[in-house]
């Protein structure tokens, strides 16, 4: 049996590698020249590596832990607790921790609309609103409650991981043990009961089966077309707006977390995978606002404390859209976004219900894509 996967980020790579798994004869077409889609590490020139696209493993990852294990990859705790983020202008502690103790049971209106109807003092509610905001990478008056209780924006002092020399080693594992045709963009992909006929780069390839594992806003011809219930559904996949800033370090600094809650980002220290202070300073943007305040100066004035090197920084952006996100407007219908369509199963965080927006995500949906198939 033939398998084809459009696309070769983690979801993408994960499905293949199932697939190859349960008896298939796989080949991945990826448009860009590399593997690993929205995650990609960057070693600088100090020798340290960073996160250009998804970056933190979070506690209830298992997966992401799982496929580490499996894949001979060590994971490292990073010391920056991605749940516990300074505030600046300062709100008191207490008061702070108190307010987030009270948005458990919020889950109706918006984000916004929850948080207002809590009581909160102006700066609690603030800070906790830019705090979601930066991770969703949208304004909280668009996204539902429901938002506040979901891993990818939760509140606590747990701690974060990330894969030793970085996590695009993830896919660059799965790729050595996979047939990968890079920089081949897919531009047909013609399905029927029988089989698919994908069109890539120029040629034609035949399978059984596949596996599409690229965002909702890539633009790919199906013949025939998707059923009405699937377009719908990924018509409506919107996707938030992110930006990462790394600036060298003159002298390492321990782990710290400090959110701008006016600029809508937040900026970071961690350690290596050694366990010494890594010589960055990562930043994150979420939301049009946030992208936009990201600035080396904005973050040199958030974090004073910190002796910069002359260095040149380093940003990454993600024109098209970072990851999937829960709109009012526009929701993700979780169930139609991830059932099979004849020979096509479908993959990608957009298609992970609970778990979209995270790497975790896209390995669970590229997993259960080729359950699909099998």
């Amino acid at each position: 049996m033939r398998a084809i996967v459009v696309g070769a980020g983690l979801a993408g790579l994960a499905a293949a590698d199932a697939l190859a798994a349960g008896g298939f004869e796989v080949t991945v077409f990826e448009a860009r020249d590399r593997v690993g889609g929205r995650v990609w590490s960057r070693t600088l020139d100090d020798g340290s590596v960073v996160e250009l696209g998804g970056e933190f493993v979070l506690p209830p990852d298992d997966v992401v832990r799982r496929t580490a294990r499996r894949l001979g990859l060590p994971l490292y705790e990073k010391g920056t607790l991605y749940g516990d983020r300074e505030p600046r202008p300062p709100v008191a502690r207490e008061e702070l921790l108190a307010g987030i103790a009270r948005i458990g049971g919020a889950r109706d209106g918006t984000i916004r609309s929850a948080l207002e109807g809590l009581g909160l003092s102006p700066p609690v509610l603030e800070a906790i609103a830019a705090r979601v905001e930066v991770s969703t990478g949208y304004p909280a008056h668009e996204q539902p409650a429901s938002v506040l209780a979901s891993s990818g924006a939760g509140f606590g002092p747990f701690p974060s991981h990330g894969v030793a020399g970085g996590n695009q080693r993830l896919a660059l594992a799965f790729a050595r043990h996979l047939r990968v045709e890079l920089s081949a963009p897919v531009e047909r992909v013609a399905w029927s009961d029988d089989g698919v006929h994908v069109r890539a780069n120029g040629a034609e390839h035949e399978a059984e089966a596949c596996v599409i594992a690229v965002p909702a806003y890539v633009e790919l011809v199906f013949d025939p077309p998707l059923p009405e219930r699937k377009r719908r559904a990924l018509a409506a996949v919107r996707y938030g707006h992110a930006a990462k800033l790394f600036l060298p370090l003159a002298e390492p600094a321990e782990p710290s977390a400090v959110l701008s809650v006016p600029g809508r980002f937040w900026a970071y220290t961690q350690r290596a995978p050694d366990g010494s202070a890594l010589p960055v300073l990562s930043a994150f943007a979420g939301s049009p606002l946030g992208v936009e305040s990201l600035t080396p100066e904005a973050v040199r004035e958030l974090r004073p404390d910190l002796t910069f090197a002359d260095a040149e920084p380093v940003r990454s952006e993600w024109p098209e859209g970072a990851y999937s996100v829960r709109l009012l407007e526009s929701p993700l219908d979780d169930e139609a976004l991830a059932e099979p369509v004849g020979p096509l199963a479908f993959a990608g965080e957009h298609t992970a219900g609970e778990w979209h927006a995270l790497m975790e995500g896209a390995l669970r949906s590229g997993e259960r894509a080729a359950r699909d198939l099998i």
